[in-house]
């Protein structure tokens, strides 16, 4: 793929980007802490030809500029800032939409305040091992306000801010997958002092069971590679295009995951939330009573 050589200056902040026109609707990426949207390339690589695709760097992060003088001199944002930023940005380079949303880590939470403010834009999302807003208040080493790329040129996430934006939850639907990590995947972490009081048996029960709080937040799928770490669109790039496929077929209707598919492919779809409850997945499909 070309780098992001294009930008647009919004709010103040030069933004750099990458818009491939095609099949409707655009499928949008969104990076986790500090990445650049190059991160989604050998995702995008594995998608069907001749769909739309836009990927972008965020202030501070990658090809992007600075952010504003007002932003740096001010306090730390929620995360509806950063919707608001890919809101501007997609508006200015005229990217049709309703669109499908992919967010990764902080970038799921992007995704989730996006799909939260402007549903009707949004045509489906993919939240791949979305942050949990709550995490950092359970450990001793909080650290409520996050850096999100080069120190002094990019935008400070606020967590406390972010907690109280992401509740209430959403009031519209709109069409969701889950992709978490592997179970166990926190298992090996080399500095797992950075976490007490949890150990990492502890860490790893609260990371999935946020997953699949976020599942049924949206009344969506949960997926479960069987090997990726937290960076699952580099360690299972095909698994996230078979999901992403999936939700842009869709076109904002009713996800048809396809269980075959997504074992080939390196996971497994393990629930989908309905009502107050969820129905498990066994090898060919969803599970019929009795089974």
């Amino acid at each position: 793929m070309t780098e992001l050589h294009e930008s647009y200056l919004v709010n103040g902040i030069q933004l750099a980007y990458r818009y491939v026109p095609g099949d409707a609707p655009c499928i949008v990426f969104v990076s986790g802490l500090g990445g650049s949207g190059e991160e989604w390339d050998e995702v995008i690589d594995r998608l069907p030809d001749g769909l739309s695709t836009f990927v972008y760097d965020r202030a501070g992060c990658g090809s992007s500029g600075p952010v504003d003088e007002v932003t740096a001199a001010g306090e730390a944002l929620p995360i509806q800032w950063g919707a608001e930023q890919l809101l501007a940005l997609l508006t200015a380079v005229s990217v049709p939409g309703p669109w499908v949303l992919v967010g990764h880590s902080i970038g799921g939470l992007i995704v989730d305040a996006f799909s939260r403010l402007w549903p009707d834009q949004v045509s489906g999302q993919v939240l791949v091992d979305a942050s949990d807003p709550l995490l950092h208040t359970a450990l001793d080493d909080d650290k409520p306000v996050l850096v999100d790329g080069r120190d002094g040129e990019a935008w400070r996430i606020s967590y406390p801010a972010t907690l109280a934006n992401f509740e209430p939850g959403p009031q519209h639907q709109v069409e969701t997958v889950v992709i978490g990590s592997a179970i166990w995947r926190w298992l090996p972490v080399k500095e797992p002092e950075k976490y007490r009081p949890l150990s990492l048996i502890e860490l790893d029960h609260w990371w999935h069971r946020h997953q699949l709080q976020l599942a049924r937040r949206w009344s969506g799928h949960l997926v479960v590679p069987h090997f990726a770490g937290h960076l699952v669109h580099k360690d299972s790039p095909e698994l996230v295009a078979e999901v992403v496929r999936s939700v842009a077929a869709a076109k904002g209707g009713a996800v048809q995951l396809e269980q075959p598919a997504i074992l080939r492919t390196g996971g497994t779809v393990r629930v989908s939330a309905r009502g107050d409850g969820f129905v498990e997945w066994n090898a060919k499909g969803p599970r019929n009573d009795g089974e």
